[in-house]
């Protein structure tokens, strides 16, 4: 999450000087840029902020099973929604070009490149997340409740 308020973080600062330098599609780029990573700078903070407000010790085996498993599924459910706004903002790239509309193309380049990172950011921590899962699952053994939360043998 730390990662992703980056990237938002980055993206509001370059989107917004951005806007007021540019013109054509280029203004439309980043001021697209700027408004979708006010999202993305919400839920890295909000994840942040829940993060530290949660006490693992009060999970049980089958609900920490639960908990990954969900992220596991969110991971996924998210990858496949960011595929869908990347050929959403082909369609609007397209469309702008067909249209000569500024707005439409710069919209469609800027959704296609943070939907792009949104794809591997959620691709990666997938890929990284998902093995955590499958160990504890495969393995309850290795997993032991502490009065400070759990911990994972591998």
């Amino acid at each position: 999450m730390i990662l992703l308020g980056s990237w938002a973080t980055l993206n509001l600062i370059s989107g917004s000087t951005g806007y007021f330098l540019s013109e054509n599609d280029t203004k439309y780029f980043h001021q697209m840029n700027a408004g979708w990573n006010v999202v993305n700078l919400g839920i890295a903070g909000f994840a942040l902020y829940n993060l530290g407000q949660s006490d693992p010790s009060f999970l049980s085996y089958s609900e920490t099973v639960t908990e990954l498993q969900n992220l596991d599924k969110i991971l996924l459910f998210n990858a496949g929604l960011d595929f869908g706004y990347i050929a959403a903002g082909a369609w609007f790239w397209e469309r702008g070009l067909r249209k000569n509309s500024d707005r439409l193309q710069g919209y469609g380049k800027s959704l296609i490149l943070q939907e792009g990172f949104l794809l591997v950011f959620d691709a990666i921590l997938y890929l990284m997340h998902s093995p955590l899962t499958k160990e504890v699952i495969n393995n309850p053994e290795n997993f032991q409740i502490t009065a400070n939360g759990f911990k994972i043998y591998f």
